[in-house]
């Protein structure tokens, strides 16, 4: 077995656990044993991920085709060994037709419990390696990336089933690092557009002629070089999606061409003279709000009103914080796995730094330093000792300014002042001052308008 697996016994007897336990601990397994149905339930609703269920048929509060059904409900590839004193013909027939993976009769053998689990792990290892080629010849994100529990996150779930199934163009606002490009996939392979093409394109990485080019194509002798007709992504995307990310960082130029595609869903390669037009739904991403772009000058508002049908803004980790268990999990999992190293977890201390620090990085800042820590690690259990050292010695430090005001002051007055000194201390940039004060951008220009602060 190329990584541990983790399994759940279900017995009312403590000696038959006890022979479960002691037959699979050269297995290479960890075993986590109930005495009823109902606690196993619970944890397997709750808990981390499971490979292998060993339930006896005859529990106090349920039977064994409970224990399939709950299982196979939480995840489908879960494999499940049933074990009973009844060992008919007829109900090791009901047990696998109901689901169950392999049936064994009591008195059991504790070689013959290895054997069986020693195929099951491998079967199971076969099932997930299977969807993930299979998600991989798709295009297909891993849905565990997008991870959280957080309300702030709970809304970004919410509009992605929201969305997913719409033509509206969609605009993904937050930082470098929270995960765009993962939403944008999730938008995409959950919308009935799934099966055609899904193109990601970094605009701020591309110079004005070449991300012409790369959108719209070019005809053979549109410039030098141009040997062979080029076909662009927009045509190549045609009847799925094209993810334009960092989109704020076009040139003006750019920005009056992908207007007139947006609005008329038509282009002319570079060189032609044929209008082509395609069915192609635009995602777009940024990692500043485009209205204070648009308010510099820096960004047509017309190709702003274009993009901004409809924004999700995604938080950036610092914002959910009570997120970090669950990716710290996750990630544990995904790099054990990958490394063949048994990382059981990560110690309180070393989490509650985790917690602390101010992660300008986002979640792929995070993951960077689970991955690290996985590597380096000698024990089991990640430390405080394994973590970068800038982690162990900065604290989050806002841009705040440490101003005092007078007692005798209203509440009115006294809000007016803070949120003029916050965005006076990140000069003037209203998305800046908008997290630090813990409000959404729409609240804060509320605020402004309704106390009458100028910048």
């Amino acid at each position: 077995m190329d990584r541990q697996i983790r399994i759940l016994a279900i017995d009312d007897e403590e000696t038959m656990l006890r022979i479960i336990s002691r037959s699979l601990e050269h297995e290479h397994c960890v075993v986590e044993t109930f005495s009823n149905a109902t606690d196993a339930i619970i944890r397997l609703k709750n808990g981390d991920p499971v490979d292998i269920v060993i339930t006896d048929l005859m529990l106090p509060d349920a039977d064994g085709f409970r224990i399939v059904e709950e299982a196979r409900d939480v995840d489908r590839n879960i494999l499940v060994i049933v074990i009973t004193a009844y060992s008919s013909v007829e109900t090791a027939v009901k047990a696998i037709k109901s689901g169950a993976y392999d049936f064994i009769p009591k008195p059991i053998d504790p070689e013959h419990i290895a054997l069986v689990v020693r195929r099951a792990a491998e079967t199971r290892s076969l099932k997930l390696e299977n969807i993930g080629l299979k998600r991989q010849l798709k295009g297909l994100p891993d849905a565990g990336e997008i991870i959280g529990s957080s309300h702030a996150m709970r809304q970004v779930f919410s509009m992605i089933e929201k969305v997913k199934d719409t033509d509206g163009t969609v605009l993904l606002i937050g930082e470098s690092g929270v995960g765009k490009e993962l939403v944008a996939r999730a938008i995409h392979y959950g919308s009935r557009r799934s099966q055609r093409s899904f193109i990601a394109i970094n605009c701020g990485a591309l110079p004005d002629d070449l991300l012409e080019s790369e959108l719209f194509g070019y005809e053979k002798g549109a410039f030098t070089g141009a040997v062979n007709r080029k076909t662009g992504l927009f045509e190549t995307a045609d009847g799925g999606t094209v993810f334009l990310d960092e989109v704020s960082s076009i040139s003006p130029m750019m920005q009056v061409k992908l207007l007139r595609f947006l609005q008329e869903r038509t282009f002319m390669r570079l060189g032609g003279k044929e209008t082509i037009g395609v069915d192609v739904r635009i995602i777009a991403a940024t990692n500043e709000y485009l209205k204070d772009a648009v308010d510099r000058g820096a960004f047509r508002k017309d190709l702003y009103y274009r993009l901004n049908v409809i924004p999700i803004e995604i938080p950036p980790l610092r914002e959910r914080k009570e997120d970090i268990p669950l990716l710290n999990k996750h990630f544990i999992r995904k790099f054990s796995f990958k490394m063949e190293k048994k990382i059981s977890g990560i110690n309180e201390d070393a989490e509650e730094l985790l917690k602390r620090y101010k992660w300008e990085g986002n979640v792929r800042e995070l993951e960077n330093v689970i991955e690290r820590a996985i590597t380096i690690t000698d024990d089991d259990v990640i430390s405080a000792e394994d973590l970068p050292a800038e982690i162990k010695t900065e604290s989050e430090q806002l841009p705040v300014s440490a101003a005092v005001y007078p007692t005798n002051l209203t509440l009115f007055d006294m809000e007016r002042l803070h949120i003029a000194d916050v965005l006076k201390s990140v000069n003037g940039n209203k998305s800046k001052a908008a997290r630090i004060l813990g409000i959404d951008y729409s609240t804060l220009l509320r605020k402004l308008k309704s106390t009458g602060i100028e910048l």
